[in-house]
């Protein structure tokens, strides 16, 4: 007796890794803040449940593609400050703060929201990519993402221009260098999270 056929509309289990969503990182080296900004705002949304491709794109697009708006963590806070009111029409429950915490205590604030809090750290460009050259206005984001969809969420690092010299990724785990680079700037950051219902 044959195996009976499954029909068209039968359902098709998925692994949880199926379902991850892979959210693009904007590479720029003139807007590196608010690169690693749009991303994190928009993971963040995601994980609240309120990611919107089309939207978001064209809300972030400014602060990913010009200095002005994206260039230092200062602009950023400048942008976000002008359109915090249109996110929350949006239904975007996002808030942002200016703070200035030794980086391993923002590490843990990020880690413990689990997905629902990210954070902007301006960085020394050299110090994270000893193999470059050239020195930029440079900014990392923090957050909770998967780096491997078979494995659990983890703290990642994002960053928008990793260089062409040492083959860096714009995703990768914590790196050693990261508190050294952060010093530099006075452990400036601004912090997102979410709050409230989407």
């Amino acid at each position: 007796m044959a195996e009976p056929r499954p029909a068209d509309d039968d359902v098709v289990l998925q692994r949880p890794e199926d379902a991850h969503v892979t959210i693009p990182v904007f590479h720029t080296s003139t807007a590196c803040a608010g690169a690693a900004a749009a991303f994190l705002m928009r993971r963040i949304a995601y994980r609240a449940g309120a990611y919107a491709p089309g939207i978001q794109e064209y809300v972030f697009f400014d602060l990913s593609n010009h200095p002005v708006m994206g260039g230092s963590i200062d602009a950023v806070q400048r942008w976000f400050g002008g359109r915090v009111s249109d996110l929350q029409e949006l239904g975007y429950r996002l808030n942002a703060r200016r703070v200035a915490e030794p980086t391993p205590t923002v590490l843990d604030w990020v880690k413990a929201g689990v997905g629902y809090r990210g954070a902007l750290l301006p960085t020394s460009y050299q110090k994270l990519h000893p193999l470059e050259r050239e020195e930029i206005g440079h900014a990392v984001g923090v957050t909770v993402d998967r780096l491997d969809p078979r494995r659990d969420e983890e703290l990642i690092m994002v960053d928008p221009w990793p260089g062409t010299a040492n083959g860096a990724r714009d995703r990768t785990a914590i790196p050693a260098a990261l508190e050294s680079a952060h010093r530099d700037f006075k452990y400036n950051a601004i912090i997102f999270y979410w709050s409230g219902w989407s």
